[in-house]
């Protein structure tokens, strides 16, 4: 998170706004990924939802590689 440079903010912002792109179980949990793009990043936040408790499990940017 901060070697992307992701702040605390977008990340609250990525979880109420962005668009649900993962949806699925691990070890019973389930887990979900949303995408959000920024003005000059996207950005993805991998969550779970516990009782009404979400925990971050990582974020990180979307880079596309570019053709040459």
């Amino acid at each position: 998170m901060e070697d992307d440079g992701i702040s605390e903010e977008e990340i609250k912002a990525c979880l109420e706004h962005g668009q649900l792109e993962i949806k699925q179980l691990v070890n019973g949990e389930p887990r979900y990924g949303k995408r959000l793009v920024c003005k000059d990043k996207t950005m993805m936040v991998i969550y779970t939802d516990r009782e009404d408790v979400i925990r971050v499990i990582t974020t990180y940017l979307i880079r596309r590689k570019k053709w040459q």
